[in-house]
């Protein structure tokens, strides 16, 4: 994945210099696809949000219940 995120900074790097700042209207294509695509990639592996968090000792254990909402 690395070398994704790479290759879309890169494009939108080259889309805004090129793109926005010269003029270049196929380079600004390029800038916007690969940031759309940036921010798809950001949106789609949003980590778990961690609510707790403990180590256990050996021989402790946890036990995990979900109660109905009243």
């Amino acid at each position: 994945m690395k070398l994704v995120q790479r290759l879309l900074r890169l494009g939108m790097r080259h889309g805004w210099n090129r793109g926005v700042v010269d003029g270049n209207p196929a380079w600004l294509v390029v800038g916007a696809v690969a940031l759309l695509g940036y921010l798809a990639g950001k949106v789609m592996h949003r980590e778990p949000e961690v609510v707790f968090s403990e180590k256990l000792k050996p021989g402790e254990s946890i036990r995990i219940t979900h109660e109905a909402a009243s």
